[in-house]
């Protein structure tokens, strides 16, 4: 009678599995056309503005049970006119592919390219901006006890199969990575989460046709965030500290930092507005003592902090300093507004011909418009003022006489959803 009852209740179990199953199919296109008159870096008046169209089409096809998930994510990234009208050129790349197991209550495996995303994107992110996307070929072990949040991460990268050992010319930016990530909440609307990131970067130093070992220098990345929000209280903050120890590429003794504070205040449901610091430290210019003072950074959404017009995406040696204001308003539920504000400067002294020019490195407004057509489209329009200074031509290893454009950045994007079909069922 209890085998009987047993393999009754492995059928019912199995019953539910079964009926659990779904597989969905969604996907996005998403063309953006850019007016760049000094995006990124000031353009001279010898040149003139660029206009072009980027698009990012994605697929996903996702399988989801109570023990397995799986995803594979296809992706075309392009711009207008880069391929023939005829071209038989294949651009279909894979942007995600893993599986996610459950070994038991609490505690899942996942393996194969996949997203990863922390916190607020700082460090890691799948950045919805960039047109490619960003992604990593890594096992993942996650598991929840209580209100404990632990990941586990490793990733080793090779250029092809090998049957010796070769130096890594890299694909990635790291020949191996390991992640360990907690995150808890202590008291009602504050939670704590720390991360360390370990990165092993193949030393360049030597490097030669014979060179062929594994030589590797590791940078350690650690730190975390303090995030204070309560729906009950308006005002809501972020803190962040990130510091990093080790060895460079080049093997020089890391010690940079980043320190981060944003404070969000929601005036009503229709208004908003934040501000906030940014400091990435930096070197002093000039210097050749072995040490690499100014903070390297991740895999973060580059576009969400610093400024729309990606100035310094990849900040100056000499660090930075990103002093900021944003206002959100919704004037009716489809239509929404943001104009935000950027001062920066650097975190040691600019040097020009051997003498030092002082810290600043001008200002910028960005003014953004997004509207939400229905369910499955959204428009969004963007314009961006950079107000440069004589040291953003020195930052940006530009000659002091240079005669500059005004420099600015429109763009008009589309962002159409592919819903999900309805999910099949065995």
């Amino acid at each position: 009678m209890k085998k009987i009852l047993k393999i009754f209740l492995l059928i019912q179990v199995f019953a539910q599995f079964v009926s659990a199953q779904t597989v969905v199919f969604d996907g996005e296109i998403r063309p953006r056309t850019e007016y760049q008159d000094g995006y990124s870096k000031p353009l001279t008046t010898t040149n003139d503005p660029g206009i072009f169209t980027t698009q990012r089409t994605r697929l996903n096809f996702a399988y989801n049970s109570g023990v397995l998930n799986t995803l594979v994510a296809l992706q075309d990234a392009r711009v207008f006119g880069q391929d023939a009208n005829a071209s038989s050129i294949s651009t279909v790349s894979i942007y995600e592919a893993w599986a996610d197991v459950l070994l038991f209550p609490g505690a899942t495996f996942k393996i194969g390219r996949q997203a990863v995303k922390y916190d607020d994107n700082r460090l890691f992110s799948s950045p919805a901006w960039s047109n490619t996307g960003t992604s990593h070929d890594m096992a993942l072990l996650k598991y929840n006890i209580d209100d404990w949040q632990i990941h586990l991460a490793a990733a080793f990268n090779n250029r092809t199969a090998i049957a010796s050992e070769t130096f890594y010319t890299p694909g990635a930016k790291y020949r191996a990575m390991n992640i360990l990530y907690l995150t808890k909440p202590l008291f009602s609307g504050l939670s704590l989460s720390v991360i360390a990131v370990d990165e092993g970067m193949q030393d360049t130093v030597g490097v030669g046709t014979t060179y062929k070992k594994i030589d590797m220098n590791h940078c350690f990345t650690f730190g975390g965030n303090l995030k204070y929000q309560d729906n009950k209280v308006p005002v809501s903050a972020l803190a962040t500290a990130y510091f990093q120890s080790g060895k460079s590429t080049g093997g020089k003794t890391m010690s940079g930092k980043l320190l981060a504070l944003k404070v969000d205040y929601k005036f009503s449901d229709a208004i908003s507005a934040s501000v906030g610091a940014d400091y990435l430290s930096g070197d002093a210019n000039g210097t050749n003592d072995g040490i690499q003072s100014n903070f390297k950074k991740l895999y973060g959404a580059d576009h969400t902090f610093n400024g729309y017009m990606d100035y310094w995406n990849t900040p100056v040696t000499q660090g930075l300093l990103d002093y900021y204001g944003c206002a959100m308003a919704k004037a009716t539920k489809n239509l929404s507004f943001e104009l935000g504000s950027h001062l920066f400067n650097t975190d040691k002294p600019l040097k020009s011909g051997g003498v030092e020019v002082g810290k600043d490195l001008g200002s910028e407004i960005d003014f953004l418009v997004t509207y939400k057509i229905n369910s499955w489209s959204t428009v969004q329009g963007g314009y961006c003022r950079y107000f440069d200074t004589a040291n953003t031509l020195v930052a940006k290893s530009m000659a002091a006489n240079s005669t500059i454009r005004c420099p600015q950045w429109a763009y008009v994007m589309f962002t159409f959803e592919i819903p999900p079909a309805d999910p099949l069922t065995p």
